[in-house]
């Protein structure tokens, strides 16, 4: 099976996708760790998260400021927890 996450970046996976930015995808994870769980995704295959291009960096620490404040928004949560996993975990 191709990736996962690229499949659903171009659409051939179901996904709940709740933001887009241009080359990225952010969509609600199908086995949350905890509510509201998203997991943000280039929309081109990237292998390791060292090996992401430099001009895709402030997009995607953007795309997931966007996502923490709707979720603070609509969760009416304290705050939000962003990580980056450097290997899929």
């Amino acid at each position: 099976m191709s990736c996962p996450f690229c499949a659903i970046a171009r659409g051939e996976l179901a996904a709940s996708i709740v933001g887009r930015a241009p080359g990225l995808t952010a969509f609600l994870d199908a086995r949350p760790v905890f509510k509201g769980h998203v997991l943000i995704v280039p929309d081109e295959h990237v292998e390791l998260f060292t090996s992401l291009p430099d001009e895709r960096c402030g997009p995607l620490l953007a795309l997931g400021k966007r996502v923490a404040l709707a979720l603070e928004k609509g969760l009416g949560a304290q705050g939000a927890f962003v990580a980056l996993n450097h290997r899929i975990s």
